[in-house]
């Protein structure tokens, strides 16, 4: 049986402890979401920007492994987890019958001087048909194989059953943003996509300096 993959965010309620070490959380949490199980592979994994909140997504050969990595995020305290089902963008390229569907399957690294960020896409398809939302998304998904092609670093996957799309891109913000109203689903059925964005980085970056990095007339956070 091929992976599966699912997308986990994990949520610290900072609001409802009398305290609580963020750092020191997140570092048990990347220790839980990159070795805990040997079941299930990590393959992204960021901390959002200014929040109390990781998003992963897993390839999971045995969903225990996966379970078993949710308990231990629930022995760590108030952690508020949710896990959705992905499939691949490529795949879902594939069954629209997109030239080139490959292209995306293929491990394209974030690594970049860019701002990360990771963009959840809603669609609707108010008045249109849904042969009409398949064709707009076609389209779409051929837009994105060529960004992809010409060198924009970026990971697609979508939720399984639901109109809802995950990306994860390196990308300047106001390049991110004249992006967002180029792209054929916006430019087709604009009234019916929601974009939520976040700003993100690498977890195993933020546990390395969270705690070492020093600036110029600022107190450690360790006084």
């Amino acid at each position: 049986m091929a992976a599966q993959i699912y997308i986990l965010t994990a949520t610290v309620n900072i609001g409802q402890q009398g305290g609580v070490d963020l750092p020191g959380c997140m570092e048990k949490i990347q220790k839980l979401m990159c070795s805990y199980s040997g079941a299930t592979k990590c393959v992204h994994k960021y901390k959002v920007t200014g929040e109390a909140t990781v998003v992963a997504v897993f390839e999971v050969s045995n969903v225990i492994g996966l379970e078993r990595t949710v308990a231990g995020l629930a022995r760590l305290g108030n952690i508020d987890v949710t896990c959705k089902p992905l499939i691949h963008y490529g795949k879902f390229a594939e069954y629209l019958d997109v030239p080139n569907s490959s292209h995306l399957l293929s491990e394209n690294s974030l690594a970049s001087d860019k701002q990360l960020l990771w963009l959840q896409f809603t669609l609707e398809y108010p008045g249109k048909s849904t042969q009409d939302l398949v064709a707009t998304w076609a389209r779409e998904a051929a837009a994105v194989i060529n960004a992809r092609s010409g060198g924009l670093h970026l990971e697609l996957y979508k939720n399984v059953m639901e109109r809802k799309v995950h990306c994860f891109i390196a990308i300047d913000p106001i390049a991110g943003d004249k992006l967002s109203f180029e792209l054929p689903v916006m430019q087709e059925n604009g009234n019916g996509v929601t974009i939520v964005a976040h700003a993100v980085h690498n977890l195993d970056d933020y546990c390395s300096r969270i705690s070492s990095e020093t600036f110029p007339n600022t107190v450690s956070m360790h006084d």
